[in-house]
């Protein structure tokens, strides 16, 4: 099987909703160099107080709020500290947001 390898369309973050933990929350911060909380307020992000996740109060917020362009290319700005359901996309078998298999 070959190695999947994006092409930057960006489809994947304008379109598809994530969940986010604690920990992709904490990494992204870090990695932005700001307190958590002030993370979650900048970013529009809440602590579910059922559930204790950190997500947007709108279900799949689109297009994720740390999508950039460069020349027409999709950049992550948190790219090192990415989320880890982004860093496995698309998964194995599996087609991205622009009809491309894994």
């Amino acid at each position: 099987m070959n190695a999947f390898t994006c092409r930057r369309c960006g489809r994947c973050c304008r379109q598809i909703g994530i969940p986010w933990s604690e920990l992709d929350a904490s990494l992204a911060a870090a990695h932005l160099q700001m307190p958590l909380g002030d993370f979650l307020v900048k970013y529009g992000f809440i602590v579910n107080s059922r559930t204790g996740e950190i997500e947007h109060p709108e279900a799949s917020v689109t297009p994720c709020p740390f999508l950039s362009y460069e020349k027409d290319q999709a950049i992550c700005i948190i790219y090192p500290a990415r989320p880890w359901i982004c860093q496995g996309y698309p998964g194995p078998g599996m087609t991205c947001a622009d009809g491309r298999h894994r």
